[in-house]
């Protein structure tokens, strides 16, 4: 009787050690069961990352996705050394609400298949200036614009911000022709403030937009640059307008010059 009961006593530590488990450590710490399979929100338009412990769980090979109620969503995997990576790409049209990606692992001991269910979720993601709408600053020096990001879904949120301003005013080579909107990551769960930097080319004020998309959406917001003058570009003016015949004039421009500068 002792011996059966040792017996079925070590067969049931032997299969319990043997159950295939799922742990996930991030962006939620939790093991993972059919019964909740839940690993996280996400707004239309960027990615999740999962990350699955190998430490935590019995081993397992491999990772495949089986199918997606995410309309045009895309997979990456990643294999790691002590975990599986797996990435997923929400279209910036995905419709709103709980979608099911189906997964399944396979391990020394067999395979599972799991629903993860994911929230695709809309209004999680915010933008404000913080309070600097009009600056001062010299002409090709820079003038920092703050804006004030939220992100409070799961996974990790980009914000792109556009301008109406000229190519050579957003970067720092004056002859630059590339206007490639300004990309901030924002983490999972958290606020972070970055700044929008303009180079002023020309002195006096200037007003112009910003235009900040993110999930599927935008919003507009306008600013305002007072460019002072510079020795240099005082100097730059005067040389601009310098008839090239007349090289006896140039002391009297650059004359003009300086007290043009010395009268702002």
């Amino acid at each position: 009787m002792f011996k059966k009961v040792f017996t079925l006593g070590l067969f049931l530590i032997l299969f319990a050690s043997f159950v295939f488990s799922v742990r996930l450590i991030d962006p939620l710490s939790k093991e993972l069961t059919n019964n909740d399979s839940f690993v996280g929100s996400v707004s239309p338009g960027n990615k999740m990352e999962l990350i699955f412990s190998k430490e935590l769980t019995n081993k397992y090979q491999s990772l495949e996705v089986v199918s997606s109620s995410i309309s045009n969503s895309k997979f990456e995997i990643k294999y790691e050394k002590e975990s599986i990576k797996l990435f997923i790409f929400v279209p910036v049209n995905a419709d709103i609400g709980r979608e099911v990606v189906s997964v399944k692992f396979v391990g020394s001991f067999g395979s599972e298949l799991l629903d993860l269910g994911v929230d695709v979720v809309s209004g999680a993601l915010g933008v404000s200036p913080v309070s600097n709408v009009e600056v001062n600053s010299f002409v090709d020096s820079k003038a920092g614009y703050k804006f004030y990001f939220v992100n409070n879904t799961d996974a990790e949120a980009i914000f792109l911000i556009e301008s109406d301003l000229p190519a050579n005013w957003v970067n720092l080579d004056s002859f630059s022709l590339k206007n490639e909107p300004l990309r901030i990551v924002v983490p999972k769960r958290s606020s972070i403030e970055e700044f929008f930097v303009v180079y002023p080319r020309i002195e006096g004020e200037r007003e112009f937009k910003t235009r900040v998309f993110f999930e599927n959406a935008f919003k507009d917001f306008s600013f305002k640059i007072n460019a002072l003058p510079t020795l240099k570009s005082k100097f730059q003016n005067v040389l601009y307008g310098l008839p090239f015949y007349s090289f006896s004039l140039l002391p009297s421009y650059f004359l003009n010059g300086l007290i043009s500068f010395g009268m702002n």
